[in-house]
């Protein structure tokens, strides 16, 4: 079969794929913030998101392949965002709006992510992401023992998802733009204050 050249449109069961597996994910998301993933059911997802349960499984497993593809989703958007930041020499407000803005444009899924306690994709990103080797440490934090550097990345690091957190909950009431710019501030001020 053939691709479709560069620019034409994706064909039609191709895009109801994507909607269908959209509005499952959706569905997901709304009944995280109601009960545990544990207490979800195939049936009622479906129901939720108007599919039949056969639909359901030509995509997923179970509900936790779907919650498992959700979190693996989220993970390699934010690998995305960093690695594109590590290119260049980090800028810590781009990054922070980067991350903010896809917060931003995902926060039902995000916050029924978090808030559930088999998520493992917080610490997933964070620890994928840790600094390698003396250089990587340099630019980020500066010249600074390595011991003495995993214990300021632990404390940034819990201060950023707090402000994730804290924001996801108060509604977003902030811009993204503004969360980035003071989490910034926070971050150079703490960083600065290191000895």
């Amino acid at each position: 079969m053939d691709k479709p050249r560069s620019g034409t449109k994706a064909p039609p069961s191709d895009r109801r794929v994507r909607k269908t597996k959209a509005i499952l994910r959706q569905s997901l998301s709304q009944l995280l913030m109601q009960k545990s993933l544990k207490d979800i059911t195939v049936s009622e997802l479906a129901e939720l998101a108007d599919v039949n349960r056969g639909t359901f499984y030509l995509h997923y497993k179970d509900i936790y392949d779907l919650f498992e593809q959700m979190e693996s989703d989220i993970y390699e958007h934010f690998k995305n965002i960093l690695e594109k930041q590590k290119k260049i020499q980090i800028k810590w407000y781009p990054l922070l709006l980067d991350i903010f803005r896809y917060i931003h444009d995902n926060a039902e899924t995000i916050r029924a992510i978090l808030q559930t306690p088999e998520s493992t994709v917080l610490s997933r990103i964070i620890e994928q992401n840790r600094p390698q080797g003396r250089d990587e440490w340099v630019q980020l934090l500066g010249d600074k023992s390595e011991p003495a550097c995993e214990y300021y990345y632990s404390f940034i690091v819990s201060g950023c998802v707090a402000v994730i957190r804290r924001w996801l909950t108060e509604g977003m009431a902030e811009s993204p733009e503004s969360v980035a710019a003071f989490t910034e501030r926070m971050m150079v001020s703490c960083i600065r204050g290191l000895s």
